[in-house]
Formats: structure tokens, sequence, C-alpha cells
């Protein structure tokens, strides 16, 4: 009766550890929306390391007028690559103050592509403070250019 009474509280406090992972910090909705010109988007804002790395990956599609924004601490040059992406991405590098300086198309990779043999896309801007990928074609779709300003007033950094 000891036995079971021990693995039923170790099963218990293990639920319980297990259940206060999610905190709610950790599963809120992370999302705004951001004016592309005069487009409004819904992005999943990318802030940390790890959402960086993922990205986009293993999604089978957008949703209209939805992207990821990647929001950086600091301006630097930026570095993106299409790992176990299933889709072409547009990617627009944006400066700090919101201005889109280039507009890159990445087109899908093999899965079993290596992390080594992916294709890199770097921006020609030192100075890149946030970029935002939406479904290949968005960009041209939508008439948004270089020089575009984007509404970043809804993000917080």
């Amino acid at each position: 009766m000891k036995g079971f009474f021990t693995r039923n509280i170790s099963l218990l406090i293990l639920f319980i550890f297990i259940s206060g992972c999610n905190t709610p910090e950790e599963s809120e909705d992370n999302t705004s929306t951001i004016e592309v010109g005069s487009q409004n988007v819904l992005v999943e804002i990318a802030d940390a390391p790890q959402e960086w790395e993922l990205g986009l990956s293993y999604r089978d599609t957008l949703a209209v007028d939805h992207g990821m924004l990647f929001v950086f601490a600091n301006e630097s040059r930026r570095v993106f690559w299409m790992r176990g992406c299933y889709f072409d991405i547009d990617l627009a590098y944006i400066e700090s103050d919101g201005t889109i300086s280039e507009i890159i198309t990445m087109e899908k990779e093999p899965l079993n592509t290596p992390p080594e043999s992916l294709k890199t896309y770097p921006s020609q801007s030192t100075t890149i403070k946030y970029a935002l990928e939406m479904i290949g074609g968005w960009f041209e779709e939508h008439n948004v250019d270089v020089d575009t300003e984007v509404n970043l007033e809804q993000i917080s950094n």
C-alpha cells in the first residue's frame, strides 16, 4: 500500500510540475497588427533566439496577410535561411526607422538539406533592426517596394 501511495504522489507532483511549465506568459498570444505601406498585416513576433531560429519552419502555409516579424535588440547585418520550409517566403529587411531596405524571395529547399548546405540570405545593410517574412509573392502582389514605410508603433522593443 505504501508503494501505491508513493507512486501516486510522485505522479501528482510530476503532473503539477509539467502543468506549471506552460505559464500564462509563455502561452500568451504574441501577435500584433502592423501597417506595411497601406496594408494591415497580422504578425507573430519573434523576439528571442529560439524563435528566430525556428521562424516559419514546418508550417504548411500562412494565412492571408499574416507573417512573422523578427525583432532584434540592436542594428546589425542579418542572415536568414530556409530550413524546413514548405513554401517560398518573401523577406523584407527593415531599418530601425521602419523603412524597408531590401526585399528578397527565399525559395524553399528540400527538407533533407543539411543545415551547412542551405542557401543563406544576408542583408546588404549593416543596420537592420527588423525582418518581416510573408508568403512568397506577397510584397509584389501588394505593390510594396524598397523604401516603403512599415508602421511599427504597436511593437515594443
